[in-house]
């Protein structure tokens, strides 16, 4: 008998996760609201790559293993930082993979291009 692993019991495999049955008309509007949300670049359009497990609380956040212990659903903060002032610029979530990162500094650098002298810098 194949035993299939399940990170949670609030979570779901991609497999058994049905969003389409589900009738957005029937929700409050803040989930309405959240459910636009997970079409956008930064959350489940990030990638093509369909997740292994959803989660049922939070289905935009992301299962990771990257920090080497066990995996568990997250986002990622991405922060652009004047280094010279000490200021942070501005602030975007991601779910936990490349993809959307990236596609979150673009996004960051479009809302400040205003800003004079801005130089980027990765993580030291």
């Amino acid at each position: 008998m194949k035993r299939t692993f399940r990170p949670t019991k609030n979570s779901t495999p991609k497999s058994d996760w049905h969003p389409a049955s589900l009738d957005p008309g029937d929700a409050p509007q803040a989930v309405r609201e959240y459910l636009d949300t997970l079409d956008d670049a930064a959350f489940g359009a990030a990638s093509p790559v369909e997740p292994k497990f959803t989660s049922h609380s939070d289905p935009a956040s992301q299962w990771t293993g990257a920090r080497g212990g066990p995996a568990y659903f997250a986002y990622s903060p991405n922060d652009l930082i004047d280094t010279d002032n000490g200021v942070i610029l501005d602030v975007e979530a991601t779910r936990s993979i490349r993809q959307a990162e990236v596609g979150s500094v673009r996004t960051m650098i479009d809302r400040i291009l205003g800003l004079n002298r801005l130089r980027l810098r990765g993580p030291r």
